[in-house]
């Protein structure tokens, strides 16, 4: 093996080993839950021996726990920025649900995963806690709206994690859609969260 081979190994090797945890964690988090899913069952599921070889990697469940969040809010964040070039705030809302759709579709269980922690964090809210960057770019879209159309007077946050758990049933109960294509089926659950959040109708916009 090069030199070159040697040094690069290590690294990799680690990288490799810390998506491998991530992707069991996240699968066993969203069938199981958090509580439900043991770091023994973790360690297993990627192929470690010890839980010391774990640690190595991440310290606990509750790293595992941060480092998913994180990773998920960034891809959540990269669909925000994609609408940020619309300034009319229905049009910006609308191209960022249409965004949210193809991103839960082409990641499901981390969409899943984010409508649970959502949840969670709706029934254990802390007072003051600080909000991630994709929290607070998706609580100024919505406040957009409010100066502007009927949105529904209930607290921005519980309407952001409605539509998250709008987005996550759609994958469970795909079938319920019937037979139509993946545009038309991205414009019926976009109906579905305009109906969430405005208490008047308001028409979908041509994007």
């Amino acid at each position: 093996m090069s030199e070159s081979a040697l040094l690069a190994s290590p690294k990799a090797e680690g990288q490799d080993s810390r998506s491998k945890i991530l992707a069991v964690a996240l699968k066993l988090f969203t069938v199981k839950g958090y509580e439900g899913a043991s770091i023994d069952e973790i360690r297993m599921g990627a192929g470690f021996k010890s839980k010391a070889s774990l640690y190595t990697h991440f310290k606990s469940k509750d790293e595992l726990s941060q480092a998913l969040t994180s990773g998920i809010l960034g891809q959540i964040e990269a669909v925000i920025i994609d609408g940020n070039d619309i300034a009319e705030p229905l049009m910006r809302f609308t191209m960022v649900i249409r965004g949210l759709i193809k991103w839960a579709s082409l990641h499901p269980t981390e969409c899943i995963f984010h409508m649970m922690q959502e949840q969670k964090k709706l029934v254990s809210e802390v007072e003051g806690k600080e909000l991630s960057n994709t929290e607070l770019m998706l609580l100024d879209i919505v406040q957009q709206l409010r100066a502007q159309y009927p949105v529904r007077p209930i607290a921005t946050d519980a309407l952001l994690s409605m539509i998250f758990v709008i987005l996550a049933q759609t994958l469970l109960d795909g079938a319920a859609f019937g037979n139509i294509s993946f545009d038309e089926k991205i414009e019926q659950i976009v109906s579905i969260c305009f109906g969430v959040v405005f208490n008047e109708a308001v028409p979908v916009p041509k994007i």
